[in-house]
């Protein structure tokens, strides 16, 4: 071949090749790429439609869980013909790629029996797809195929609303707290065999997801338990422990924030708390940096942005603003929404979206709550979060999953 012939060829193919390494509007599992709800690639519009354009909607499986998008392909674990499935979708069209029958759905009794399908938002890592049953069945499916590789279904005891936890990948290993409220186990197993590699026995089960952070030069897992906030290093062994009890009909179901090392815990019904995490020689210790007993969150993680920390109220969703770094209440807004609801950093705007199915943008301002557009996106109620991509926002919501647009 000749050099220019090679040249050309080169350039033909450039553009698909940046494409595949610079997507920015990867989402690839609970929260975003980095567990802390900061959305990149979204450009607000110049002026503001007074509607969103649906592209196509789709009937897709009843779930609470979250959609999740790599490339031009959405991931969904729901609940279909009285079986657990996880499915591939084509983000462009809606059209199904592949579905993988996983188990029969658990029976869902008691107080969650109007949330029968999955609620725990499914992860893609290095090609694999995890995904989290209500029943705790923890399984291990190849993105491309949906062929299951490995799964782990001993830990069925669940809490009282079900298994909702996300598992996270760190270091090969795949980390889930399994199990109930009484024998909770946070457990490592290898990301392709799906053999154990450590565990913390006795540790509640609980609704809220592991995040990492770092504390020097050391990589550290947080868990969040039924009763305490855990550290725990890659090799399995408890760091540190801080107590976070809860109040009466209050769970731990919010993930933790970090700021650097500080870690701001809420959703307990005791409003907010920031503390720092030290180390000295191997020791690691903790101190509480502040509290604000009026505000916190209950079925909602809040989101730190620009030295502030956003959120939905615990009891009524009442959007609030603290400082992260002292604790003072910056603003409280007086609109109830709903305590179940989705905070995402857009980067120029903010955006909640309440069980309610109003998608509300406003403005990341510690001055006050500067509301921008409200969005009706369903009229059933509404407990995934939201996945843009571009202009392209999806909504998953009773059902059905929706790709809007919003035009820009």
């Amino acid at each position: 071949m000749k050099k220019t012939e090679m040249k050309i060829l080169l350039l033909l193919c450039l553009p698909f090749f940046t494409v595949s390494c610079n997507n920015t509007n990867n989402w690839p599992g609970w929260r975003g790429e980095h567990r802390d709800a900061k959305v990149d690639g979204f450009k607000a519009p110049s002026e503001w439609p007074e509607k969103l354009t649906i592209l196509w909607q789709e009937e897709a499986g009843l779930a609470n869980s979250s959609p999740i998008l790599m490339g031009d392909e959405i991931f969904l674990h729901v609940k279909r013909n009285n079986n657990e499935v996880a499915v591939c979708v084509n983000a462009n069209t809606g059209e199904e790629v592949w579905e993988t029958i996983l188990n029969p759905s658990p029976e869902v009794t008691g107080g969650p029996r109007n949330h029968p399908g999955p609620r725990s938002t499914p992860l893609v890592e290095d090609g694999n797809l995890y995904t989290l049953g209500v029943g705790g069945i923890l399984h291990c499916l190849d993105a491309k195929t949906g062929d299951v590789i490995w799964k782990v279904d001993r830990y069925t005891e669940v809490p009282e609303f079900y298994a909702a936890m996300s598992p996270i990948v760190i270091d090969n290993m795949c980390v889930a707290h399994l199990g109930g409220q009484d024998n909770g186990v946070v457990a490592a197993f290898d990301a392709e065999s799906g053999e154990t590699i450590w565990t913390i026995e006795n540790e509640p089960a609980t609704y809220s997801s592991p995040v990492t952070m770092n504390v020097g030069s050391e990589k550290i897992l947080v868990v969040q338990t039924g009763a305490d906030l855990l550290g725990i290093s890659y090799d399995g062994d408890e760091l540190w422990r801080i107590p976070t009890p809860t109040e009466r009909r209050f769970y731990n179901s919010s993930t933790p924030v970090i700021d650097g090392q500080n870690v701001i815990v809420a959703g307990q019904g005791v409003g907010t708390k920031s503390f720092t995490i030290e180390k000295s020689g191997d020791e690691y210790s903790y101190q509480l940096n502040w509290e604000n007993p009026n505000y916190g969150v209950s079925f909602n993680s809040p989101v730190l942005k620009d030295g502030y920390l956003y959120g939905n109220g615990a009891r009524l969703g009442k959007l609030f603003c603290l400082d992260a770094s002292t604790g003072e209440t910056a603003w409280a807004d007086t609109t109830a929404h709903n305590r179940f609801a989705a905070l995402l950093d857009l980067g120029s705007v903010m955006v909640t979206l309440p069980a309610t199915g109003n998608l509300i943008f406003f403005e990341p301002n510690p001055e006050e709550y500067s509301e921008i557009k409200v969005y009706k996106v369903s009229e059933t109620e509404v407990y995934a979060h939201p996945v843009f991509a571009g202009n392209k926002i999806y909504i998953k919501d009773e059902e059905m999953l929706t790709c809007y647009s919003l035009g820009n």
